[in-house]
């Protein structure tokens, strides 16, 4: 006998029609809201040229405030006065020092044994006693010479007188008949002859006088001379012995104890360690922005000291420049060659529109930046200006609260739309 299937059948209850029109009512929104999510989404894909991850992006916002525009070099302490001692003769030095030494200013610090150049000193001072004696000895000769002249002067007019005397009793002889017309004539000749006498004896006195003076001058010319070449001489044989001119400490010693040197040669350098400076190392593309006379803080053991840029090298060597900062006060306990970092201060700007500095600069141009806005970064024409280590100035082209790519922008490719996945 076949028995049935009732034992295995299930009443279906059925449900009521509200409920499933409720859901079918939630699934088609979830649907067309899900449509339309993905409509906007593929519409913002097809416009954007391209998709980048926001993960591989640094962005930062635009703000207004103040600015100081600065870079930040580093840099190497050194003595702002550090002298070289040199040779002034050939010679055998003796080192009274050694490297590293404290000195005093006017402490003896090597000295110089030339026996060519004492020589030469000796001879020229037996020189300029000989000249000494010369010009005394033309001293005495023009006093006799003028003695003589004077003498002959002095005759000559003795003599005129009396020409002249002869010629008053000639001349009342011959109104008296005693003396002939020829001795009058003779007597008048014996006069003039002594006038004419005193006459040169007065011009000849005048002449070897100035001849005599000028014989004198021009011997004195010759002993002044001498005198400058001994004092000069005198001098280099006083440099042999080389003093400090500065207190401080002895640098480099170029030269071994009683090496034989010669003229010009370095000996050593010195350090004056009361007033250092810092040569600082600044990279050729920031030089153009440098002036002399900015000032400028030097980081010494995480302080900082006001201090003046001085000097700026023309010379470009290994891709920078080199320039010389001075401080306002010297610092204790400074070194020298001792590693500083230095922070020179261009200017001081205020309320402007800023934003942290990054390689959006250098990629862009310094003329472009991209924008984020719902998602997306659009490429925005801008235009920078001051710029400084962690900042750089907005001038144009955005506006407070904008946020925009800090980053490299080679990725973008120059596009005008890019989409930022996360």
């Amino acid at each position: 006998m076949i028995r049935n299937t009732s034992q295995q059948d299930k009443v279906i209850t059925k449900q009521p029609t509200s409920k499933k029109w409720l859901l079918s009512s939630l699934g088609g929104i979830g649907l067309i809201s899900a449509v339309a999510f993905s409509y906007d989404s593929f519409s913002m894909l097809l416009s954007s040229e391209q998709v980048i991850s926001s993960q591989q992006l640094k962005t930062a916002k635009v703000v207004r405030g103040d600015m100081i525009q600065d870079i930040r070099v580093e840099g190497r302490t050194l003595a702002a006065v550090s002298p070289s001692l040199y040779a002034i003769a050939s010679g055998t030095v003796t080192l009274h020092v050694k490297a590293g030494d404290t000195i005093s200013k006017g402490q003896i610090l090597a000295s110089l044994d030339s026996p060519e150049l004492h020589n030469r000193l000796l001879q020229e001072q037996a020189t300029l006693r000989r000249i000494e004696m010369e010009v005394k000895r033309q001293q005495i000769a023009i006093k006799q010479q003028q003695l003589d002249n004077t003498q002959a002067m002095e005759l000559a007019k003795v003599e005129l007188e009396a020409a002249q005397s002869e010629m008053a009793r000639a001349n009342a002889s011959i109104e008296k008949q005693i003396i002939s017309k020829l001795e009058l004539e003779q007597t008048m000749v014996e006069l003039k002859r002594a006038e004419l006498n005193e006459r040169h004896a007065i011009d000849s006195l005048k002449l070897s006088q100035e001849q005599l003076s000028f014989e004198l001058q021009s011997t004195q010319l010759d002993l002044d001379r001498q005198r400058h070449l001994v004092t000069d001489l005198q001098r280099q044989v006083n440099a042999l012995i080389l003093t400090s001119p500065l207190s401080g400490i002895v640098g480099n010693l170029n030269v071994q104890q009683k090496q034989h040197v010669q003229r010009d040669v370095e000996l050593m350098s010195l350090i004056d360690l009361s007033e250092l400076e810092v040569e600082a190392y600044i990279p050729e593309n920031l030089a153009d922005e440098l002036g002399i006379g900015l000032a400028a803080k030097v980081q010494i053991n995480n302080q900082y000291y006001p201090a003046t840029l001085m000097a700026i090298s023309p010379e470009v060597e290994n891709g920078r420049v080199s320039g010389r900062i001075r401080f306002d006060q010297q610092p204790e306990n400074l070194r020298q060659n001792q590693r500083v970092n230095a922070q020179v201060i261009i200017s001081h700007k205020q309320n402007i529109l800023k934003v942290d500095r990054g390689a959006f600069v250098e990629t862009g141009s310094a003329t472009t930046a991209y924008k984020i806005n719902n998602g997306s970064a659009y490429r925005t024409d801008i235009k920078l200006g001051a710029k400084s280590i962690r900042e750089v100035e907005i001038k144009s082209g955005l506006k407070a609260g904008d946020i925009i790519v800090t980053s490299s922008l080679a990725p973008f490719g120059q596009a005008q739309q890019v989409m930022l996945s996360k």
